[in-house]
């Protein structure tokens, strides 16, 4: 089974396929398969609006971890080797703690330290910029008396070099030799939203974390937009039905210049309020697009 499409852009025009062979997927471009996913964040950069969002807002700090890392990645595609980098290094490093080879773990401590410290201080010079976008979205569409910021939370607190994050592990070594595992680094780095003063989450209603969810994609598009000059493909899968009239107006307004738009709605939803002079609706049944 295989899904395909063709893309144009102003540089280059190139087919994309999708191939599922015996469980596996297999991405390629002009019929070569792609051997490196990172090819494809520069190639069709793509944001992705979803239902399931909301847990970038009040999920676990991995999920939030996630949407940081993603919006890095797009913007500067050599911060996924570094993450990639620090990846293996804290396997083999845990790897190490398991199988209780202390002596070793020093030479691990200099490489985590390294590459953690290039990841803690790409997000948060990132964040800085991000939080501008963010909150100049949020004042606007959510229509509230106070700003909300995304504020980093390092799990290396206060270490700015190699020695501090050393002495910071060698500090934790006890307990992580009790634990087999580390303990503290960029794995652990967390992420709180401030409304004004107060964290949003202690506050916030279901609807406005939803909305949120939406404001962060707003904003990472536009980000994207702003730091690279290219203008992302938008997907948004039905996320549009349970905002009200006001919002979802200003929130289908807010979206930035996309070299194409798609938005999924549900049979029966109206589709009239997002139409222009070039929109081209899609009906799905039985399996088979066919356009109005």
């Amino acid at each position: 089974m295989s899904l395909g499409g063709s893309f144009t852009s102003r540089e280059d025009r190139f087919r994309i396929e999708v191939r599922y062979e015996e469980q596996r997927k297999t991405i390629c471009r002009d019929g070569k398969a792609i051997q490196d996913r990172r090819d494809m964040v520069s190639l069709i950069p793509t944001v992705l609006f979803r239902h399931d969002d909301m847990v970038f807002v009040n999920g676990s700090p991995e999920k939030q971890r996630w949407f940081i890392d993603q919006t890095l990645s797009m913007n500067y595609p050599l911060y996924i080797d570094d993450l990639r980098r620090y990846r293996k290094i804290l396997k083999n490093r845990n790897q190490l703690l398991k199988d209780q080879k202390y002596d070793i773990i020093p030479v691990y401590n200099h490489h985590l330290a390294e590459a953690g410290l290039s990841l803690q201080r790409r997000r948060s010079e990132v964040l800085r910029s991000f939080n501008d976008v963010f909150s100049q979205e949020f004042r606007y569409i959510a229509d509230l008396p106070e700003d909300l910021t995304l504020e980093y939370q390092e799990s290396w607190t206060g270490c700015e070099t190699t020695e501090a994050v050393l002495a910071c592990l060698e500090k934790n070594q006890y307990r992580e030799r009790a634990l087999r595992t580390t303990t503290s680094g960029p794995h652990r780095d967390k992420f709180l939203f401030r409304y004004g003063s107060r964290d949003f989450l202690s506050l916030a209603s279901t609807g406005q974390i939803r909305l949120v969810s939406l404001i962060l994609r707003v904003a990472q598009a536009k980000f994207f937009l702003k730091e690279t000059g290219r203008k992302p493909l938008l997907l948004l899968d039905d996320v549009l039905l349970e905002l009200d009239p006001l919002r979802r107006e200003r929130f289908v307004s807010r979206l930035p210049p996309a070299e194409q738009r798609l938005f999924t709605f549900l049979p029966g939803n109206s589709l009239q309020d997002y139409r222009t002079d070039e929109t081209m609706v899609y009906t799905i049944a039985d399996g088979r697009f066919q356009r109005e």
